[in-house]
């Protein structure tokens, strides 16, 4: 029997977080199941909302025996099992150099920070490096490690932790023994949702934290039509990050600018790997009973389908009908027709001026790193005030 190790931080707004102390130990995962419960049928039921689903893609579809999807002509559960998805998109992009998508230019506008005076702006004394998001190893190994090796080879003494923060367990535990093993130094795993979560269980220690966000999360936040802005949620997060990690904490942070259209036939054209990421949502609503079909084809009924919404300037990836049929989600009985669609995830292509207002909004001091002809740019961004009213007003009145 799997032994519990770990501490469970319960905050104001029914988040969670979990310092990962082992790999046995057992997920504690029925928040996130009912956060991604409820994000589902949200989207099911208000198509015109969009983007709900982003951080619930991060997950691994159990193995154990039972009948769900038993009579499919395919394994559901491993090719729609959005953790594993998500590192074969990457291990296939890692493999074809012409189609990086966007950590190869993250990687690329980091090794120009990096030779342009990146490290110059790191607080002087004791360190502690934290992960956002880093995900599977080779998208980590590329990014985060990069500033980290650097930061070594001249700072080896001053850095004294590091902390992998991920929705996916594995991937925040892979992360910290990765670093662990790299540097010899005490490395954390946290299980935690940045976004929506309050405060994340991340060790308080000595060291100026240094927090390292490589696109993600941030760049995925929901439009809700009748709510909150996909900038105002992005920066919330960011004023999360100012009250949890203080005054003289310091963001590197990596977003694209890239507006143009043609970006849904490249890098977010949905290849097979890609779409089954994207389509994983559907796998785990089966898998979980919030679709009450254990049947249910996912491939059968959807494909995905990638488009600029100019007005938001994002990358819409949707879930689209190709045929007519009916199903019972969450206690109700929809009907779907062909062509009907709803938005999966957002991809965030803000300008540059944009993540400046919303960095400064938070109360961070912002500067960027522009590389000739890459439409990447990194942040460094240092906290030195507290985030604007509106976003405290806001922190105070957060839904579940």
């Amino acid at each position: 029997m799997a032994v519990v190790l770990g501490t469970f931080n319960e905050s104001a707004d029914g988040g969670e977080s979990r310092h990962v102390v082992a790999v046995d130990a057992p997920r504690k995962q029925g928040l996130y199941d009912e956060k991604f419960r409820k994000a589902f049928i949200h989207m099911i039921k208000t198509p015109e909302d969009k983007g709900l689903i982003s951080t619930h893609l991060f997950y691994d579809i159990p193995r154990e025996k039972g009948t769900t999807f038993s009579q499919l002509s395919y394994d559901a559960r491993a090719i729609l099992s959005g953790g594993h998805a998500w590192e074969r998109r990457v291990e296939e992009a890692v493999q074809n150099k012409t189609e990086q998508g966007y950590w190869s230019k993250d990687q690329s506008v980091a090794q120009y920070a990096l030779n342009n005076g990146l490290l110059n702006q790191l607080p002087r004394g004791f360190l502690r490096f934290i992960s956002y998001g880093g995900g599977d190893i080779n998208a980590f190994s590329g990014n985060e490690m990069q500033i980290m090796s650097a930061a070594f080879d001249i700072r080896q003494d001053d850095i004294v932790e590091f902390c992998a923060v991920d929705i996916l367990e594995r991937f925040a535990f892979n992360c910290a023994i990765a670093a662990r093993n790299q540097y010899g130094i005490r490395t954390q795993g946290v299980l935690g949702d940045f976004i929506y979560n309050g405060h994340l269980a991340i060790p308080e220690t000595k060291g100026t934290p240094v927090i390292m966000i490589f696109g993600g999360p941030f760049e995925n936040t929901p439009y809700i039509k009748n709510g909150r802005s996909p900038e105002d949620t992005t920066a919330l997060a960011w004023a999360k990050m100012n009250l949890q990690h203080g005054l003289g904490s310091v963001v590197i942070k990596t977003f694209d600018t890239n507006q143009t259209p043609d970006l849904v036939n490249g890098a977010y054209a949905p290849r097979k790997s890609f779409e089954a990421f994207l389509l994983s949502a559907f796998a785990r609503a089966v898998q979980q009973g919030v679709i009450e079909d254990s049947q249910y084809d996912v491939f059968r009924n959807w494909k995905i389908t990638s488009t600029f919404n100019d007005e938001l300037k994002s990358v819409e990836l949707a879930a689209k009908c190709k045929e007519d049929h009916e199903v019972m989600i969450g206690g109700t009985l929809y009907s779907f027709k062909e062509r009907d669609s709803r938005v999966i995830t957002l991809s965030h292509k803000w300008s540059k001026e944009k993540q400046i207002q919303i960095a400064n909004d938070a109360g961070f001091d912002a500067c960027i790193y522009e590389e000739p002809h890459n439409q990447n740019m990194l942040m460094v961004a240092t906290a030195t005030k507290k985030p604007k009213q509106y976003l405290l007003d806001m922190l105070n009145f957060q839904p579940s």
